[in-house]
């Protein structure tokens, strides 16, 4: 099988879609950090199931689908593809080419296709299972997987040998028969719930079903009674019915008169009412007439009001208005006298301003002179200053390198005399070194003498105990080989003996004659007189069949006195031979090619020769095993028999067939009794002559491992390592000393150079330095000079800028004062205006009303003359209605009468019509009693009233209707005291019964599985143990073979299980010990060194089991240029047997692969995919 393409669309950074087509060999995908190269092996983990998103590197499962870019949408579905090439069938399935594809919306819908066709996760898995492809399966690994192999991160060793031993199908299998156990026991747990429900519930259900039973006798002696009753009391309905009908009908006749006088009454009221309603209309004409000339009053009353408030309003308002006319005239002249005084003021302030800015300007003028002037001292001055300043800085530093050279003259001097010392010394430690050094050359010769001869030594010794233990191991395989013979042998014994004893297989009169003291002494079975080959017992045994079973005696008298035993036991019928009736004579062999005598390869008693020779003369043995020899006619005097006992031959017969698994047993088993006694005997004395061996074998081993000489070589080599590091310690001393000497003498020459060096510049620079001195005293006089000068003009521009100040904030002051006043003047100016506005309205609103008073005055006189003509014509309105009223009432009055008549009438009908009522209300109560009574009958005991009334009852012969009721009652109370009672009883306690059989048999079939599921489980857990010790022990011989190629043939390398009792469940452990280390343990490793175990456990899987394709992400980064060669050579011949793809960005492997898979992001965001061949390149 072969990985052949991987097609990548909307998953991760690949928002474009891209195809990656791989070949058989190695190929790399490169790419820098950040491109996509991980997201490639992402999406093979996901395609292939991977449900984890913490392992695909995200939060949640949504975003594995491209997100999009600043220049991209985001897509709405992730599509991965992975095919591969079936040819050789691997996979179970029919398909040549297999496409696995997975979708996922963003929605977070999500599907999986198996070429093209929906699927599901399961049966992807299974396609894969026990292949060595899956999402955690050691076909993919990462740099971060190395790290769990190394520290075995939730047991990754077992799951790596699990896959590839092929047991993962076997621990799926056991989880799923766990589950189904777990199920059963459940079930089991279920069943006896059940059945204790049940057990509970069917001594409830028997009791309920004899007391209904009980119920149901006395419910029939119930309904009979109530049947009687029923009978009894329909015959007393009839003759209550019949006399309410009656009353009824009498009552009928009285109301029809009642209601004739109603309706004579109501006609003449309605006359009445005619006319009332007419003197009603007239009344109300004048009542509105009235009521309308009484508005008419109160609204000139109510203008009247209006009319002298209003007069009030406008009198208040002229007497306002004109206070305001005379309070605005006077504050105008106020103001008018206030913008006389203010044009005086304004006019005296402003020629003293004016007198004051002709002054500023002056002073300013005279300010502006001085400063420049003391601007050009202050320049003069910051010169000096700073050439004072940089002729400072020079002194200073001149003097300042001048100690310097002092410093470092005088430092010079003392390591000069430092290296002397220092010299002295070391050159007499030299000498003590030396001789040292020639102690410890002497005592490590004498040392490394010794553990030769002592090597030598144990190397005589290893021999001896290599050749002890070797015969010790080949005694050890004779003693167990022997004991195996013996066991069979005696088993053998143990068998015949035990057919011998108890004659299994023959018929009974054999084995009573046989337990016959008296007879048995003297006779033996012709099966146990004759011995032969084991080669050739089947085809004689099958031969002489008919006549084993015979007894074979001496004399006529013998089988004459067995017969009788066997008459009077009733013991059935046996044969026998008489010896003294068989003719003696000698019988000759031929020679006939491809044929044997069978006289020639039987053995017998010298006793029983003749009878030998009649039963097998002239019997051949086919020696070669073939069909065509049976395929000729034999002379008439032949019979042939095959070897194997197939086929049996005379002139005229072929008898054959199938041979017994059993057959050639029977034959020769006293004799065969004998030769496994003495066999048997042989076997002991030879297991006690190989134990004699082994303990001689085993004390000279113990004597030989005592005399080792190993832990005087270790003592002695402790010793040489210790005198050896000290030898170089010492030798490391001694050359630092020795280079330091060297450099001490180099050192004091440069120096004295040095030294010579700075006493020039010294020289040099101290006359400089005194030159500068006198310079900088000078220009620090100058400046002094300068300095009080410009004091002196600073002074002066203080004075003159301090008048000039005073001076501009009197100006200032006479300006904001001039500029106060005409603000006040302008709105002296406003005022005004706005005053004589205001008279001028006011004036005006108050002829306005005075106007409106006047109207008013005359107004008010005229309303006053109407509204008394319209109290007199009110009064005269009142005496007509009052007439109108009175007829009114009289009329009401007779209504009134004649209504109370009609009232007493009507109650007479209602009285009536209740009495109606009531005999109605009676009957319906003998109806609703009688259909009660029916409802009753029907529900209780399902009986039609009508068969009732239709029987005629003679009340007086029948019993008391009382006695009857007390009757019923006693019964309904006797039922009632049954409590509930239920119906279904009895059939619930047939179907609970047949139900509690039916769990009982569950239950049993529920044990039955329960046994099975454990025991398939048992075989389960042998075969996988069984395949994962198998693949262990090879594993871990490819492991220790790998890792020395990785490292060094003399590494020390191991892989063991920390339970070997229980392999499925044990860590592996890992002992990995490179030459000249010692870890603790595997994490002491180097990270370089634990990628190289890890890379050496892989490979030893896949020498195990093969994965079709094998992906490495980054594995290498932790390796070095030598480790890398040892990775890559290694991957380069696995690549023949799988296809390796290696995700790196190391040159040597990616130089070492055959195609390169470049992951590039031309565009920000989105990964791009491009291919070289470096097989086309070299070519």
């Amino acid at each position: 099988m072969q990985l052949t393409r991987l097609e990548i669309k909307g998953f991760k950074s690949f928002g474009d879609k891209v195809t990656i087509n791989f070949n058989e060999g190695v190929t790399a995908i490169v790419g820098p950090n950040g491109c996509g190269k991980s997201n490639v092996i992402d999406a093979m983990r996901w395609v292939l199931g991977e449900q984890s998103t913490k392992a695909l590197r995200s939060e949640k499962m949504e975003n594995i689908i491209f997100n999009g870019t600043k220049n991209r949408k985001q897509a709405q579905l992730a599509e991965v593809s992975l095919s591969f090439d079936n040819t050789k069938n691997i996979l179970p399935t029919a398909y040549s080419q297999v496409t696995v594809t997975r979708k996922l919306y963003r929605n977070g819908d999500s599907e999986y296709r198996l070429n093209d066709v929906q699927c599901r996760l399961k049966d992807i898995t299974d396609l894969f299972l026990d292949t060595g492809i899956g999402s955690d399966s050691y076909s993919i690994i990462e740099l971060k997987m190395v790290d769990e192999i190394i520290t075995n991160k939730e047991h990754s060793r077992r799951s790596l040998f699990e896959e590839a031993s092929g047991i993962s199908k076997y621990k799926l299998r056991k989880k799923q028969t766990f589950n189904k156990l777990k199920d059963t026991e459940a079930d089991l747990e279920r069943v006896e719930d059940l059945l204790f429900e049940i057990e509970k519930n069917l001594k409830t259900l028997e009791s309920q079903a004899r007391k209904a039973e009980r119920y149901y006798k006395l419910k029939e002696q119930y309904r009979e009674l109530s049947v009687q009753l029923a009978t009894h009391r329909i015959a007393f309905f009839r003759i209550d019915l019949q006399a309410l009908e009656n009353q009824e009908q009498n009552q009928q006749i009285q109301r029809t008169e009642l209601s004739t006088k109603i309706d004579t009454h109501e006609a003449e009221l309605q006359k009445l009412k005619l006319e009332s309603i007419n003197q009603e209309k007239n009344l109300s004409v004048q009542q509105k007439a009235t009521n309308e000339l009484v508005s008419k009053i109160r609204a000139y009353e109510s203008e009247k009001k209006v009319k002298n408030e209003q007069m009030r309003f406008l009198q208040e308002k002229e007497t306002r208005l004109s206070g305001e006319l005379e309070k605005d005239k006077n504050q105008v002249n106020h103001i008018k006298y206030n913008i006389k005084r203010l044009n005086e003021e304004v006019l005296t302030e402003t020629e003293v301003f004016n007198k004051l800015e002709s002054d500023l300007k002056s002073l300013k003028s005279t300010l502006n002179t001085l400063r420049e002037q003391q601007q050009t001292e202050k320049n003069r001055t910051d010169n000096l200053l700073k050439s004072v300043n940089d002729l400072q800085n020079q002194v200073y530093q001149s003097q300042k390198e001048i100690d310097i050279f002092n410093i470092q003259k005088d430092a010079l001097v003392q390591e000069t005399n430092r290296n002397v010392d220092d010299t002295e010394t070391k050159t007499l430690e030299l000498k003590a070194f030396d001789h040292a050094l020639a102690e410890l050359d002497v005592q490590i010769s004498e040392k490394q003498a010794n553990i030769n001869q002592l090597k030598d030594a144990e190397e005589i010794i290893k021999e001896k105990l290599a050749e002890a233990e070797l015969n010790l191991s080949s005694n050890k395989e004779k003693l167990t080989a022997e004991n195996r013979k013996k066991d069979a042998k005696q088993n053998e014994y143990n068998l015949t003996k035990s057919l011998v004893d108890s004659l299994e297989g023959f018929p009974e009169s054999i084995r009573f004659l046989k337990k016959n003291n008296a007879f048995a002494k003297n006779a033996l079975l012709l099966s146990d007189i004759l011995f032969c080959d084991e080669d050739y017992r089947i085809a004689i045994e099958n031969y002489l069949e008919p006549v084993m079973n015979h007894y074979v005696v001496d004399k006529y008298a013998d089988a004459v006195q067995a017969v009788n035993l066997l008459t009077d036991a009733s013991r059935g019928r046996a044969n026998f031979f008489i010896l003294e009736n068989v003719p003696d004579k000698n019988i000759a062999i031929w020679n006939h090619e491809g044929l044997v005598s069978a006289l020639s390869v039987t053995e017998v008693d010298k006793k029983y020769q003749h009878l030998c020779n009649l039963l097998l003369q002239n019997v051949y043995i086919a020696i070669a095993e073939q069909e065509n020899i049976f395929k000729e006619t034999p002379t008439e005097s032949l019979t042939i028999l095959a070897k194997n006992g197939k086929y049996a031959q005379t002139k005229f017969t072929l008898s054959g067939g199938s041979v017994g698994l059993f057959e050639g047993k029977r034959i020769g088993r006293a004799k065969n009794l004998e030769n496994l006694a003495k066999e048997i005997k042989q076997s002991e004395s030879l297991i006690n002559q190989y134990n004699a061996t082994i303990t001689a074998e085993t004390n000279n081993i113990l004597n030989l491992k005592d005399s080792s000489k190993l832990n005087q070589i270790n003592t002695f080599q402790q010793e040489l390592n210790r005198l050896s590091n000290e030898q170089i310690s010492v030798q490391t001393r001694r050359d630092q000393y020795q280079e330091f000497i060297t450099t001490s003498e180099n050192r004091k020459t440069d120096i004295a150079q040095k030294i010579v060096s700075i006493e020039k510049s010294l020289s040099e620079k101290l006359p400089a330095l005194v030159e500068l001195q006198k310079k900088q005293q000078q220009d620090h006089l100058n400046l002094q000079e300068q300095q009080l000068n410009y004091q002196e003009l600073a002074d002066q521009v203080n004075d003159s800028a301090s008048k000039y100040n005073q001076d501009n904030i009197r100006f200032h002051q006479q300006q904001n004062k001039l500029a106060g006043l005409e603000k006040d003047l302008d709105y002296r100016f406003v005022q005004e205006e706005a005053l004589n506005k205001r008279i001028a309205q006011n004036d005006k609103e108050l002829q306005e009303t005075l106007t409106q008073i006047t109207a008013t005055l005359q107004h008010t006189d005229l309303s006053d003359d109407t509204l008394l003509e319209m109290y007199q014509q009110r009064e005269e309105m009142e005496k007509g209605l009052a007439e109108a009223e009175k007829a009114y009432f009289d009329s009401k009055g007779n209504i009134n009468e004649l209504e109370t008549d009609l009232t007493q009438i009507r109650k007479n009908r209602e009285e009536s019509d209740f009495l109606l009522s009531e005999i109605k209300d009676k009957k319906n109560t003998l109806k609703i009693d009688l259909n009660s009574l029916k409802e009753r009958l029907a529900v209780e005991f399902n009986i039609d009233i009508n068969d009732l009334l239709e029987t005629e009852t003679d009340v007086e012969a029948v019993e008391s209707e009382f006695e009857i009721r007390q009757k019923v009652e006693k019964m309904k109370r006797q039922l009632n005291e049954f409590g509930a009672i239920n119906s279904m009883a009895m059939e619930a306690f047939k179907e609970m019964e047949e139900r509690y059989v039916f769990i009982q048999n569950q239950k049993k079939d529920l044990n039955a599985a329960k046994t099975d599921l454990l025991q398939t489980i048992k075989e389960i857990d042998d075969t996988a143990k069984e395949k994962f010790m198998q693949a262990f022990t090879q594993a871990r011989e490819h492991f220790i073979v790998v890792f020395r190629s990785l490292f060094n043939e003399e590494d020390s390398c191991d892989l063991i299980l920390s339970d070997i009792h229980n392999p499925l469940e044990a860590d592996i452990d890992i002992i990995a010990r490179p030459k000249g280390k010692r870890p603790l343990s595997i994490n002491q490793l180097s990270g370089g060194e634990k990628t190289l175990t890890a890379t050496a456990l892989l490979f030893s899987l896949y020498l195990l089991k093969p994965a079709p394709f094998c992906i490495f992400d980054e594995v290498d980064a932790p390796l070095d240029d030598t480790n890398i060669d040892k990775f890559n050579n290694i991957i380069r011949k696995f690549s023949d047997q799988s296809q390796f793809i290696i995700v790196s960005h190391n040159k040597r492997t990616i130089a070492s692969t055959d195609i390169i898979y470049g992951v590039t992001m031309v565009e920000q965001g989105v990964s791009r995919v491009v291919a070289v061949d470096l097989r086309e390149v070299a070519a």
